[in-house]
């Protein structure tokens, strides 16, 4: 028997002040109650209850006792009800994160979705490069990431939910002046790069922005050349606002999911991700 174990019988004789409830209260034979009592006593060196006619009575030491095991007791019991009301989806937070545009493309629904379920748990959604994000998964600071599957976060759990490619686009007409890339760090950063080494075009010069939505947005412009998922502009394509180019370049196709990691996965995360799926 451990001294948690020890404190709680304690705690349940001196509140019951008779040793045989608080047996039936444990379900704990009214012998092993009595011999854990003194147990404890002759480790503390100290006398704990007074018996007397109707039961047992705490010493003075015992209060002392008492007092700092009743706050202990109730602490714990605090705990327990917070992690009943997690794993019940009463209460607890989720926090995602993803670029702004997979991030409206692929959580707008998901989110809604499950708040209406359960609105008491709340949802924290974060922007920022891939490999920050993946720092931020492994410190516990993420629930989960939305990106694109890679190799280099293999010690992670990963889900699948599309599969698209990825389309270099300008806008229809216009010549092709600068590249517009999202931050060093990031997936189409490196894409990029791989790109500009095999056509030979380092001497464009660059934009650097935050996501794929600026991205976009400064292509509709005539601004420059941007590398985005074809998911996000498909309508663009479609009407004839912007076109793809270096349609020869073979890009890979990328599955969209999101990563998580199964030793830090709590209740509603894990509810939350069915969303994702659906």
């Amino acid at each position: 028997m451990d001294t948690l174990d020890k404190y709680r019988i304690f705690y349940e004789v001196a509140k019951s002040k008779n040793i045989t409830k608080a047996s039936e209260r444990l379900f704990i034979s009214q012998p092993a109650v009595s011999q854990t009592i003194k147990k404890l006593e002759d480790e503390l060196s100290a006398t704990l209850f007074i018996r007397n006619k109707k039961g047992v009575e705490l010493t003075r030491f015992g209060q002392e006792v008492f007092q700092r095991v009743e706050t202990a007791m109730l602490s714990l019991e605090t705990i327990n009800k917070i992690s009943r009301d997690e794993n019940e989806l009463l209460r607890g937070s989720v926090v995602v994160g993803s670029g702004s545009n997979l991030a409206r493309e692929m959580l707008t629904l998901p989110i809604k979705n499950f708040l209406d379920s359960f609105p008491n748990v709340q949802i924290i959604q974060i922007e920022d490069i891939q490999t920050n994000l993946f720092q931020m998964l492994r410190q516990g600071k993420v629930d989960l990431i939305i990106t694109q599957q890679t190799e280099q976060f293999s010690e992670f759990s990963f889900c699948q939910i599309i599969n698209h490619n990825y389309v270099f686009i300008k806008k229809k007409g216009a010549e092709v002046k600068r590249f517009i890339k999202t931050p060093q760090g990031s997936f189409t950063y490196n894409l990029f790069e791989e790109f500009e080494k095999q056509y030979k075009s380092q001497n464009y010069p660059a934009t650097i922005v935050s996501g794929y939505r600026m991205e976009i947005e400064l292509v509709k412009q005539g601004v420059g050349v941007a590398l985005v998922p074809e998911f996000l502009v498909s309508n663009l394509i479609k009407n004839g606002e912007v076109e793809v180019i270096f349609k020869d370049y073979k890009l890979p196709a990328i599955t969209f999911g999101y990563y998580y990691n199964p030793a830090t996965l709590t209740s509603a995360t894990e509810v939350f991700m069915k969303f994702l799926e659906e």
